[in-house]
């Protein structure tokens, strides 16, 4: 069996923000909790109490990273949320592809007026960037991705017509 897999890890930017949202939910939640105690307001209590699963279930957001996995001609893509949840969110067979090319590169001239387009980078700025187009049954769509060599050149062995590097 001689199947090729390639994984790749990219953290997605995090928001500018990040520290501040996390440093507000966290005083807010303490400042209701100590006011509920000190004052025996239920009310602040329960705020509390919201502030703290608001805290659990939503500040992990804030850290994202997405891992490209390409296995036999199949590619995915998993969002690891917290560094703890993670979910498929993209599935395709690569014979979907119509090219895979760096950002920037020529060959994509043809492909811009695609309408859907689905970011799975880090959304920094000055990172090799690439774009892989496939097309479904009734539409095609655009996935931006940040593949290390190691991801690219597995993918040119095997569609040496399809990847595109800028020159």
């Amino acid at each position: 069996m001689n199947d090729t897999y390639v994984e790749c890890l990219v953290p997605r930017k995090p928001n500018a923000a990040a520290p501040l949202i996390r440093a507000a939910a966290y005083g807010f939640t303490a400042a209701f909790w100590l006011f509920g105690l000190l004052s025996h307001g239920l009310l602040f209590l329960l705020l509390g109490l919201a502030g703290l699963a608001g805290c659990y279930f939503l500040l992990p957001n804030l850290a994202v990273e997405y891992e490209y996995l390409y296995v036999a001609r199949e590619f995915s893509v998993d969002r690891i949320v917290g560094k703890e949840k993670r979910k498929t969110v993209y599935n395709v067979t690569m014979d979907k592809m119509e090219i895979f090319a760096e950002e920037g590169a020529y060959q994509l001239d043809q492909y811009k007026n695609i309408e859907k387009t689905i970011d799975f980078s880090s959304g920094e700025k000055d990172v090799r960037r690439f774009i892989m187009v496939l097309r479904n049954s009734n539409a095609s769509e655009k996935l931006i991705l940040e593949a290390d060599d190691e991801l690219v050149n597995a993918i040119r062995n095997v569609y040496p017509s399809k990847v595109f590097l800028k020159k």
